[in-house]
């Protein structure tokens, strides 16, 4: 009788395991179980799926900074080691994705501790809560409360700046033209050429200001988008000639006609070819390839812009598009939040990938209609 018993409690243990286990894989979003050393001990069916893996085996025996972060030693960030020590449920938002790639879904991750009978922390559930959709809102009302605001401002200097810039530019280029054959001197040349050069300059940041805080009316009709890349390029040609860039393209020339405001996506795409060529001063390949991904839901063109520069370290990535971020010296931080906005006014998307010393690869998605 007393063996039927433990049978039965044995059978009741085994299946309340079963059903926990099942409770575990059927969360739809991920979780981790972790001990002291941040070693992987179990994986919930979502965490393959999140970072494109066959099976959830390969994860189990596994650093977790490793194996969804790609990274060497423990996250900085991470509030484990806060769980482990008070016992209490800890919190942070971050990134779970082992690549180096901006278009990262943003993770609600919470810490919650699991105490053996003794009321020690034996280890840890992290779970990863999707909250990239409250992101975005946050950022579309930011948005809309920076146009309301800075409109009115950048308008007004607008119009006081670029005035008076334009009549130095119109003296510099006249007087260059009239005395560069009579002086013939090199210092007179370099010196108005660098006028004209940096009134461009200031002129540019003006123009992606002006496109930031009060974007231009979109004159949306098909075009040919093999026409735009070449004409980009073209764009570019001294820069790429200056600086010793070899070149590569590819690209179907029966594209489908995309749906476009030729003006203003060619400032996009030149923004990012100007980025790439800004990366590599000392030489290297610029690499423009295209994609038409037909069979995708929904049909979309990838316009992929891959430079061999210095590239961009992962703590830098992730803020790329924000408005006024930059790592350039005397840069402004507009060029990309204005490419971005360009975008996804043609109902599309910019994602970067990069790798320090190694390169800097920028995707335009542009979806089309099904």
């Amino acid at each position: 009788m007393a063996l039927n018993n433990v049978e039965d409690q044995i059978r009741n243990i085994v299946k309340s395991r079963h059903d926990l286990l099942h409770i575990f894989d059927g969360f739809s979003d991920p979780i981790i179980v972790i001990d002291k050393q941040f070693v992987i001990q179990r994986v919930n069916r979502a965490i393959p799926t999140a970072l494109g893996k066959e099976s959830f085996m390969q994860f189990i025996g596994r650093p977790c900074y490793e194996m969804l972060h790609g990274l060497k030693q423990r996250c900085p960030e991470c509030t484990a080691p806060t769980t482990f020590t008070s016992g209490e449920k800890t919190g942070r938002s971050g990134f779970m994705e082992a690549q180096e790639n901006s278009s990262r879904p943003i993770f609600n991750i919470t810490c919650y501790p699991i105490i053996d009978e003794e009321g020690e922390v034996i280890s840890i559930a992290e779970y990863y809560r999707d909250f990239s959709d409250i992101v975005n809102l946050t950022r579309q009302l930011y948005e809309s409360e920076r146009a309301r605001v800075m409109e009115p401002l950048v308008v007004g200097l607008t119009h006081q700046i670029r005035q008076p810039l334009t009549v130095v530019r119109a003296a510099a280029q006249y007087t260059l033209e009239t005395f560069k054959t009579t002086l013939r001197s090199k210092d007179f040349q370099e010196t108005m050429e660098s006028i004209i050069q940096n009134v461009d300059t200031v002129n540019d940041v003006i123009i992606n200001l002006f496109h930031f805080s009060k974007p231009s009316p979109y004159t949306m009709k098909k075009g040919s988008l093999p026409e735009l890349l070449e004409r980009g390029l073209r764009l570019v040609r001294t820069q790429i000639k200056e600086q010793k860039v070899s070149v590569q393209k590819e690209w179907p020339q029966d594209l489908p006609a995309t749906l476009m405001d030729e003006k203003l996506l060619l400032h996009a795409y030149v923004n990012l070819l100007v980025n790439a060529l800004q990366s590599m001063t000392q030489g290297g390949r610029l690499t423009v390839t295209v994609s038409y991904q037909e069979n995708r839901v929904p049909p979309r063109v990838c316009i992929a812009i891959e430079d061999t520069g210095k590239g961009i370290s992962k703590e830098h990535l992730c803020k790329l598009g924000q408005p006024f971020f930059t790592t350039k010296n005397g840069g402004v931080g507009l060029g990309l939040a204005v490419a971005e906005g360009i975008i996804g006014a043609h109902n599309g998307k910019i994602h970067f990938e990069s790798q320090e010393n190694q390169g800097t690869k920028a995707t335009i998605e542009l979806y089309l209609p099904s």
